[in-house]
């Protein structure tokens, strides 16, 4: 089916209605009608219409390259396109076969062989071999650190391709520094001690030789090499053990892309093209994206048909459209301008249960931060950043804005993945934040804060009420804010992870695979510029822990980490949000999953009465 432009020239037309149906009907319709005949012909037209889903999200993909963007928006998409070698399974949250149909680890966890299935083609027509899946890691280890850094949940993430072995601290350089005379706090005491715990504890660990083999980039990259064994075998060799690799290799970033768009492009980024003509070989196409509005349709050629078969009532079209205001889209859907949206804020909830709608809840997977950078002068003062800490009122944040069932949050890592939270816990403590503020001599500076503006986040649905209660939290113990409110597309997220913000700020994180890992690496991916952060005893825990197996020291070493976090408060954890979406009665099942892998060919769903009658 071509695709079909829209005129966005009012708000209903944005939210692909009356424009949306009449434009659904004239491509649907193959009979010519005539005065006399312009009653059955509309009925006609009627009935072959596609099952349309026209879906809301929070914002509009920022590229369609899933190797380069790090927005769940873009991913949502890329998602329907795009495949990767490892699949999720969608009742268990495990790895399955995706576009590899097996695969063998050898005993030192070094190499792993791919099987891949055959008669597999791309959306332009070519067929998915061993070859094809080389070519995307060549393209990712060689691609310019500037175009990687914009991914969070890619090869980056994975195999820290660019990152250097840290080099241990000495003991000298985790004491904590005191002045003549002066004593440590029983706070002090205690993170000194953690430290140097921590530091005895990895000596023996950094004097084994860590890596194996020669880096084609850093020094601590996992990744040393990949080949086409055969025509459908892949070898893909590390330079040291990843037992979570496996689960890696499902994200959203991994995955594979025709090899006629990995080039042409200019040099920093051969692969130009797929940011905005996305290549895979995943269950639809794109058809357009202008104009807010993303049409993607059924690949007719895709491997798989038995997906189809199995879920007669799959949307064969989907129009996904960008509105920022959760109120804005519940009031799309109940006008049927849409069939459904994503990120339901609280104050709707009870509104959509009242009204028989679907409602769509995940688990929680994600963590919304404040993050506090080190580098202005005031946050610079441990005393103020654990102020700060003790200022806030978690369990009210969670329970006034966030869906039932959010918790407050004292670690970064969700509680399914079990690690415990570190002690000291900063609860709500005003009086003892009235002294820490006292102690480090501020006295109501301003300290600037920022937080998006017309954006819900699966971990932030209400950024600006979000910001309103945690800066009423702050003024109680006499904290300052100076109000930043940057719109999200303006580059919210790039402006408070560079070097020229230096305050407070909003951000979170949402988990692609069920790994600790994943929450480190992606929230601290740029923690020097970010939170003004930086330790080499947090990065040889990370590392230390990254290869050992699942089980009690692996556990214990990832509540180290969180410890030294805790210690340090780069950041302070807020909430471990639940996300929902809601639909009204035309949708009948929407796949949700925690780590948003969310397949379009799942749902099962009728047209809705305004596009079909």
């Amino acid at each position: 089916m071509p695709a079909t432009s829209l005129h966005h020239v009012s708000r209903r037309a944005l939210l692909t209605g009356t424009a949306a149906t009449a434009a659904l009907a004239l491509v649907g319709c193959t009979t010519t009608p005539t005065s006399t005949t312009a009653t059955a012909s509309t009925g006609q037209a009627a009935k072959q219409l596609p099952r349309t889903l026209r879906l809301a999200a929070s914002a509009p993909p920022v590229k369609l390259d899933p190797a380069i963007v790090a927005d769940n928006e873009s991913f949502r998409i890329t998602r329907q396109i795009y495949e990767t070698l490892i699949s999720i399974d969608a009742n268990t949250g495990s790895p399955i076969a995706g576009l590899a149909e097996s695969w063998t680890q050898s005993d030192d966890g070094l190499t792993y062989t791919f099987s891949l299935r055959q008669g597999v083609k791309f959306h332009d027509g070519t067929e998915l071999d061993a070859q094809a899946v080389v070519d995307n890691f060549k393209r990712w280890a060689t691609m310019p650190a500037k175009l990687a850094a914009d991914s969070t949940q890619g090869f980056n993430a994975v195999f820290h391709h660019r990152q250097d072995l840290p080099k241990l601290p000495t003991q000298k350089e985790v004491e904590t520094k005191v002045k003549d005379e002066q004593t440590l706090s029983e706070f002090e005491q205690g993170a000194q001690q953690h430290r140097l715990e921590q530091l005895e504890a990895l000596k023996p660990v950094f004097h084994e030789t860590l890596f194996a083999g020669k880096s084609s980039a850093g020094s601590a990259s996992y990744f040393s090499s990949i080949s086409a064994t055969s025509k459908y075998l892949v070898t893909l060799k590390l330079r040291r053990a990843l037992p979570s690799l496996i689960d890696a290799l499902t994200l959203p970033g991994m995955a594979i892309a025709a090899p006629s768009a990995l080039t042409g492009g200019p040099k920093d980024n051969p692969a130009l093209a797929l940011s905005t003509t996305p290549m895979g070989t995943g269950p639809y196409t794109l058809a357009s994206n202008k104009d807010g509005l993303v049409r993607l349709e059924i690949f007719k050629d895709y491997w798989n048909p038995a997906r189809f078969e199995a879920n007669q009532n799959h949307p064969e079209v989907v129009l996904v459209s960008s509105i920022p205001s959760p109120y804005n889209r519940e009031t799309a859907m109940r006008a049927d301008e849409i069939d459904g949206f994503d990120l339901v804020s609280v104050d709707i909830m009870r509104n959509l249960i009242r009204g028989a709608k679907l409602v769509v809840q995940r688990d929680p997977f994600s963590v919304l931060y404040l993050g506090i950078d080190r580098r202005n002068k005031w946050l610079a003062k441990p005393e103020v950043r654990r102020a700060i800490a003790h200022a806030i009122n978690h369990g009210q944040l969670a329970d006034k804005l966030f869906i039932q069932g959010s918790k407050s949050a004292g670690s970064v890592l969700p509680p399914a993945l079990s690690v415990p939270e570190p002690e000291p816990r900063y609860n709500l403590d005003q009086n003892q934040a009235v002294k820490l503020l006292a102690e480090a001599g501020y006295k109501g500076e301003e300290i600037e804060f920022a937080y998006p503006l017309r954006v819900s986040r699966n971990y932030l649905p209400l950024p600006e009420r979000t910001f309103a209660l945690l800066a009423e939290d702050l003024a109680k113990v006499g904290i300052k804010i100076k109000p930043r409110p940057i719109p999200w597309t303006d580059g919210y997220v790039q402006t408070v992870r560079s070097k020229e913000f230096n305050g407070l700020h909003l951000l979170g994180y949402a988990g692609g695979y069920r790994n600790e890992d994943d929450f480190l690496s992606g929230i601290l991916a740029a923690k020097s510029d970010e939170f003004g952060y930086n330790s080499a005893l947090l990065d040889s825990q990370i590392l230390a822990a990254r290869s050992l197996a699942p089980g009690e020291d692996r556990t214990n070493a990832y509540a180290a980490i969180l410890e030294t976090m805790n210690y340090d408060l780069p950041l302070v954890p807020l909430v471990f949000p639940i996300s929902a979406l809601a639909f009204n009665s035309n949708v009948t099942f929407y796949p949700s999953s925690p780590m948003l892998n969310e397949c379009f060919a799942d749902i099962r769903m009728s047209n809705s009465p305004a596009i079909s009658s």
